[in-house]
């Protein structure tokens, strides 16, 4: 998939190394307080654990992971994700058009969509909004018990 000058490949774990230094604060600070990961083991851990994952990039720099685990091998649920770059709030228009075809394609694959979100992190939670994600109520989740929303979709296309 391309738009314009983006580029939307197969991730691979390479790409984990590349963007962990890189990763947006807010970020950094979910992997943390969600499963007490450090960017790149998460970044690592989300990809290997992916059914399906892949890489943005805007004129070669890699702006973001993101790809969606199964939950089991025999319940139709996914769990979506995306870690990304400190540079990707410059590049929302193209973000949004590549994850809503994404997030199209999922309900194709799955029942059931769900994962958390960082109560605090604002810009992921109006972006999952505009998806079409239903949050719940902040709640303690995680490691550390912080306020986290559930998003989740329903997925009978």
């Amino acid at each position: 998939m391309s738009v314009d000058n983006y580029a939307v490949e197969p991730a691979r774990m390479e790409d984990a190394a590349e963007l962990a230094p890189r990763l947006r604060t807010a970020d950094r600070r979910e992997v943390m307080a969600s499963h007490g990961h450090r960017g790149l083991q998460a970044l690592e851990s989300s990809l290997d654990r992916s059914e399906l994952a892949w890489a943005v990039r805007h004129d070669g720099e890699l702006l973001s992971l993101h790809g969606v685990v199964r939950v089991s091998i025999l319940g139709g649920t996914g769990s979506p994700w995306l870690l990304g770059s400190r540079s990707l709030v410059n590049h929302k228009r193209a973000l949004m058009e590549i994850s809503r075809a994404h997030v199209q394609g999922w309900r194709e694959r799955y029942d059931f969509l769900e994962n958390w979100v960082d109560a605090g992190n604002a810009l992921s939670v109006r972006w999952l909004r505009w998806l079409g994600f239903t949050l719940d109520p902040a709640a303690p989740y995680g490691r550390f018990g912080r306020p986290f929303h559930r998003f989740w979709m329903s997925c009978d296309v």
